[in-house]
């Protein structure tokens, strides 16, 4: 309609002067905000450096030997320990069939000729029967005084009956880089009020800054508005 005002407002295209300063601050605000978040991450992804756990260093040395046959009764029950370690560390591993496959070859090499027999039935007995008796088997992976380990013994294993089981499948060592090498940087290691740096910044502080961002926001664009003659009716 002819003489209709027209309150069309394109946040891209701003035409007055309280638009176009208002854009402005907007900018500034989410700029801030996208340099804090994301530059926070990709900092740390620039200064990351792979840091093994010890299971790894183990593994490291004992594997090689266990694939050439060489590894000692202590270094399997060492390396049998990590598998161990990491069948309890992630609900994925614990249906991953090549880690708790190794598992089972390592202690049944372990066990003295005695107790294989026993071992190779309850391997069976356990997919039904979690509550078998398997101290000869926490004894001779040295987990006997380890409560959590101990615990996942019977969660362990897989059937060896017909089953063609190896310490040293091909998948073993991908998993090992995947669970047991983590990457850090002083930004993961260091603490601040007794959470990592990292943790309080993303959890805390971020929070933080968009309430602080947006109070900021409301005080300037408040002046704005009085400086070209917004202000409320009300005031």
């Amino acid at each position: 309609m002819e003489g209709t005002t027209n309150y069309s407002i394109n946040f891209f295209k701003p035409r007055t002067a309280f638009l176009k300063e208002n854009v402005r601050i907007i900018l500034i605000s989410i700029t801030i905000w996208a340099v804090c978040v994301f530059g926070f991450h990709i900092l740390m992804k620039v200064i990351e450096k792979p840091t093994p756990e010890a299971g790894y260093l183990t593994y490291e040395q004992v594997y090689p030997k266990l694939s050439a046959g060489t590894a000692s009764a202590q270094e399997k029950a060492e390396l049998a320990r990590v598998y161990l370690a990491l069948i309890g560390k992630s609900i994925a591993l614990q249906n991953n069939s090549a880690l708790k496959g190794g598992l089972t070859a390592l202690t049944y090499e372990l066990l003295p000729p005695g107790e294989k027999e026993a071992f190779k039935a309850a391997t069976t007995a356990l997919v039904s029967d979690h509550k078998l008796d398997l101290a000869y088997v926490q004894r001779a992976l040295g987990v006997e005084n380890d409560i959590v380990l101990k615990g996942m013994v019977p969660f362990a294993f897989v059937p060896m009956e017909g089953a063609s089981l190896s310490a040293t499948a091909p998948e073993i060592p991908g998993i090992m880089d995947k669970y047991l090498i983590h990457y850090q940087s002083f930004l993961t290691d260091s603490k601040l009020f007794g959470f990592p740096f990292h943790y309080f910044y993303s959890a805390v502080f971020l929070l933080a800054l968009f309430n602080l961002i947006c109070l900021v926001y409301c005080y300037v664009i408040d002046g704005v508005m009085k400086k070209h003659g917004m202000e409320s009716e009300n005031e």
